[in-house]
């Protein structure tokens, strides 16, 4: 069993292969990653567990995958709840020092991608074939960014006034806020 830590983040790897996993794990194109951690809980101080069936990272980004075998097991999650998953998966990522993050749904018996709320669900067969879109784990500083170069452009620049700077910040604040 592997343990690994960065605060308020604790990744434990369960030693157990379930049955229904073994094609989910036959059909996972690793030629990307450096490292991969399988039927992973993640505990965070007071709150519920978070179980991965799939973790895979290489130096930049993560990679998250829950597999569901079933597309009744699929449904029983809510959209909500896919959120919230994909939400945590940002914030262990950027803890754990990465600068990109993806979370995914794969879902045997589905005929083809879909979401879930804004999380990407696919189908188990295109698992080899999928190519992950990662996220930024730092948007604040991805906005800081988008303001500077809206900022600076020479043609069609953008009008500072003193009401638009202030809005721009307090949007910024209530990311950072956000991430507390």
């Amino acid at each position: 069993m592997i343990e690994l830590r960065s605060e308020p983040y604790t990744l434990v790897s369960r030693p157990d292969i379930q049955e229904t996993e073994k094609r989910f794990r036959a059909l996972l194109t690793a030629e990307w990653c450096s490292g991969i951690m399988f039927n992973v809980l993640v505990h965070r101080k007071f709150a519920q567990p978070i179980e991965y069936d799939g973790m895979l990272w290489n130096q930049e980004s993560m990679l998250f995958i829950e597999y569901k075998d079933s597309v009744t097991a699929y449904r029983r999650m809510s959209a909500k709840r896919a959120q919230q998953v994909s939400d945590s998966s940002g914030n262990i990522a950027r803890r754990f020092g990465f600068e990109g993050y993806s979370y995914i749904l794969v879902v045997n018996g589905i005929p083809e991608e879909t979401r879930k709320g804004d999380v990407v669900v696919i189908p188990l067969e295109r698992l080899p074939d999928y190519e992950p879109n990662f996220q930024s784990t730092r948007p604040e500083l991805d906005y800081v960014h988008k303001l500077i170069a809206q900022y600076e452009r020479e043609e069609n620049p953008a009008d500072v006034t003193r009401d638009k700077v202030v809005r721009e910040l307090r949007v910024l604040r209530d990311m950072i806020e956000q991430r507390k």
